[in-house]
C-alpha cells in the first residue's frame, strides 16, 4: 500500500467507521484507492506546475515542482477522500468543535471547487496574467 492508501485507511477508520466495517476486503479497497489517488496526483501536478520558466534556477524549479505536487495532493485528496462527510454530524459536537469542522468542511469544498476549475481550464493556475 502506498502512503495515500494509508491516509485513506486512517480517514475511514477515524471518520467513517461504519463504512470501514462494511468493506469486504479493506486492504484491496485502500490499495486501489491509493493507486487512483497517486495516478491523479501524477497527472495533475505537471499541469499545476506549468512549463519551465526562462532563467529559472535549480532551487526555484524544485520549489515550483514541489509546490505543484503538494497542491495536486490537496486537491485530489479533497475530491476523492475528504469530500466524504464524516459520520459524526456537527449537531453531535459541542459548539466549538462544530464551528471548527464547519470551517474544515468549507475549506474542503473550496479546494474541491478549485480542483474542478483547474481541471476544466487547460491554462495552468497563475499563468494567464503572465501573458498579458
Amino acid at each position: 500500500m502506498n502512503r495515500y492508501a494509508t491516509t485513506a485507511m486512517a480517514y475511514f477508520r477515524d471518520y467513517l467507521p461504519t463504512r470501514y466495517a462494511e468493506l469486504d476486503d479493506p486492504a484491496e479497497y485502500f490499495r486501489d484507492l491509493g493507486e487512483q489517488i497517486q495516478d491523479r496526483v501524477v497527472d495533475l501536478a505537471p499541469q499545476l506546475a506549468g512549463p519551465d520558466r526562462p532563467g529559472e534556477g535549480f532551487l526555484a524549479k524544485t520549489g515550483r515542482l514541489n509546490a505543484a505536487r503538494a497542491q495536486a495532493e490537496e486537491l485530489v485528496l479533497s475530491e476523492l477522500l475528504y469530500s466524504q462527510k464524516p459520520e459524526h454530524e456537527e449537531q453531535d459536537l459541542d459548539p466549538e468543535a462544530a464551528a471548527y469542522y464547519g470551517d474544515v468542511n468549507r475549506t474542503i469544498q473550496e479546494l474541491h471547487d478549485a480542483m474542478k476549475h483547474a481541471l476544466d481550464d487547460p491554462e495552468p493556475i497563475g499563468r494567464s496574467s503572465e501573458r498579458e
